[in-house]
Order: C-alpha cells, then structure tokens, then sequence
C-alpha cells in the first residue's frame, strides 16, 4: 500500500493543508493539537523567568489596565503601519519556512504574524497580546545571518511566545522606552502602573531573556551558533537605518533599539553554557529529536489506507501499517 498525500482543513481558517505540515500555511493556526511529545515551557524555561511571571500574574486587579494599555492602543496602532511600510512574510517561503520550523520545535499553538520592516540595523522582536503575536525581522538582519542563525534569532523569539511572556514583554519594552513615547501612542500613560509592579515587571524582563535564549539553543543544537548570532547582534548598526518621523515609527524604532542592547550577554552566554551542560538540556534535545521523528505518525489520518485515527497512535488501528 503507497503512501498518500493527505490534506485536512485549519480549524481556524478552513484551508487545506497537508497534516504532516502541523501549521496553516495562510494563517498560522495549528493544525495538529499539543501532543505529550511536544515542547512544554516546563522543558526549558528558566527557573527566576517562572517565578517571576507568577509574581507579575498575582496583580490581577491591573489586567484590565494591561489590556486596554497593549491590545487596544498599542496593537491597534502600530499593526496597521506595518501593513502599510513592511513585507509580511509568507509562511512558504524560506524565511517562514525557518518560523515554522521552530514552532514545530517549539510546541507553539500558532505562528506569529511576520514581518520585514526595511532596516539596515539587525534585530527582531515580538510584541502582542495573548490571542495575537507579531514577530518583526529587520531587512538588515536577513542580509547579515546566515540560516543557522536565523533560526536561532526567530526561535529565541518565538520561546518568548511559548513562555506566555508576550504581553509583559510589550509592558517592559515600553517602560525602558520611557512614558513620553508610550502616551503619545497610547494616550494613556506609564505612570497608570503601580510601582512595585513596575519594579517587577523590569527585574522579570531579564530573567525571561534567559528562557528565550534556551529555546533558541534547543532549536539549533549547537551553542556556537547561538554565541555568533549574538556577536552579529552586537554588531549592531544603530543609527544607519532609515530616519523615522511618526509616531509610529519612531515606536518601531525604539523597539528595535531596546532589543540590539544586551548588557548582560557575558552573564547570559555563562547560563546558557550551563544549561547546554546540564541534564535538562540533554533531556528536552531528545523530547525534539523524538517529536521530529514522529511528524509523519502524530497525525489525525493513515498516510497508507487514509482513515481516522487517534492523533498519537503511531500504528494505523485500520490497516496495521507503523506510521513511523
């Protein structure tokens, strides 16, 4: 019995895709549920990271603040000027290709909406909200990386999305931005943040860098990728790029800012040489390899006779055939 190609519909868009693909090539949305074979946070995030998002979680009585302050000023504002000034990317092509690939790795729930601003300067970031999450690539950075360290760049990324860091990390960005920028955009001001929440939230944004720094590690395997990647980075050509004149550009432009600057990357490359060391790290490698292994078994229909089956069985309960 040959194998066949099968296609199933996004549960979010209704497209068909081939299941193996995991990913919905027009909207990003998963295709295949989270397995146990996946990537959890548990596998790699960084101990202080965890604490420290629990403690900014124990300030429920600010969500509504946060809410209003990054999904329905800030999203709603600087997305329609990426629309206008840069490419988004096409989950197709190389460069979404590599974003797939490390959401696979990864474990994420849905892709990121990408684009490429034209930048000479080298940097990536994401911002966004819990329900949507952009990922933002420089044309300087495409130039200068090769694929190796793309991927290490778009997978540290993407760990700040599987953390569930992403709306505290639009907050923190815009606190070391400072209030003037943030109210001009946003119309409200920092300064609506209580300052023990504030203190937090600065002091946790480092410690979350660390986590993302492993998820990039874990996707490219090889720590000096990971170490040439951040000396291009911090290489970084500030200043060079094209002047940016609104509001929202200048937003954009301080963002980018913020991320090319890493003070403590000495300390930072110290953890993560610990971590490829460790135990964890060896652990959550084989949970990958596994899970890449199985791409083709922990899908919901037989490549062989085309019938429904559990999504992790990795034998055809209809014809027998191992889908390994």
């Amino acid at each position: 019995m040959s194998e066949r190609s099968i296609e199933i519909p996004c549960p979010n868009c209704g497209a068909y895709m081939k299941q193996e693909r995991v990913f919905c090539l027009r909207c990003g949305h998963r295709l295949i549920p989270i397995t146990p074979y996946d990537l959890i946070p548990e596998d790699f995030m960084y101990p202080p990271d965890r604490e420290g998002l629990g403690s900014l979680r124990q300030f429920a009585v600010l969500t509504p603040i946060i809410k209003e302050f990054v999904t329905n000023k800030y999203i709603r504002n600087v997305v329609p000027w990426l629309s206008r000034r840069a490419a988004k990317v096409d989950f197709s092509s190389d460069v979404g290709s590599t974003i797939m690939e490390c959401g696979i790795i990864l474990g994420l729930k849905a892709l990121p909406r990408t684009y490429i601003i034209p930048d000479e300067r080298i940097n990536a970031f994401t911002f966004g909200s819990d329900d949507v999450q952009f990922l933002v690539l420089t044309s300087g950075l495409l130039k200068s990386l090769n694929g190796e360290e793309l991927k290490a760049v778009v997978a540290h990324e993407l760990g700040h999305i599987r953390c569930d860091h992403i709306v505290y990390h639009t907050l923190a960005e815009m606190l070391m931005r400072g209030v003037e920028v943030s109210s001009s955009i946003m119309g409200i001001g920092l300064e609506a943040l209580s300052p023990l929440f504030r203190l937090l939230l600065l002091s946790w944004h480092r410690e979350s860098e660390v986590s993302a720094d492993r998820a990039s590690l874990l996707a490219v395997g090889d720590l000096d990728v990971v170490k040439s990647m951040f000396a291009k980075l911090s290489l970084n050509l500030t200043g060079k790029g094209k002047s940016m004149d609104s509001p929202q550009e200048n937003l954009i432009s301080s963002l980018s800012e913020i991320f090319s600057t890493h003070p403590t990357l000495a300390n930072r490359m110290k953890l993560l040489t610990e971590f490829y060391r460790s135990p964890e790290y060896a652990k959550a490698r084989k949970k990958i390899a596994t899970r890449l292994k199985f791409v083709k078994a922990l899908v919901p229909r037989c490549r062989f006779c085309g019938a429904t089956k559990p999504i992790t069985d990795l034998f055809c309960p209809a014809c027998g055939r191992s889908l390994l």
